[in-house]
């Protein structure tokens, strides 16, 4: 996804908002009470959506697929 103009960057930040409305209340995966072999589950910083890894992951996002471009364009810390 290219992220060039300022229009781009206000509909990004709108989505976004959006993003962090839904995931708000939503109850969050307890990974130690999951059986042997399950994905792991993990969060986004910048939305709270979940990220979900297979259990033998070697690395992770911090950062969901939609909220990951906004990062490299230095839109989201």
């Amino acid at each position: 996804m290219s992220l060039t103009t300022e229009k781009d960057k206000k509909l990004a930040l709108a989505a976004l908002k959006k993003r962090q409305q839904k995931n708000k209340g939503k109850k969050r995966v307890d990974n130690e009470s999951l059986y042997a072999g399950s994905p792991m589950y993990f969060y986004c910083r910048a939305c709270g959506g979940e990220i979900v890894v297979p259990e033998s992951y070697v690395t992770r996002s911090d950062f969901c697929s939609e909220c990951q471009p906004l990062k490299d364009a230095g839109w989201i810390e």
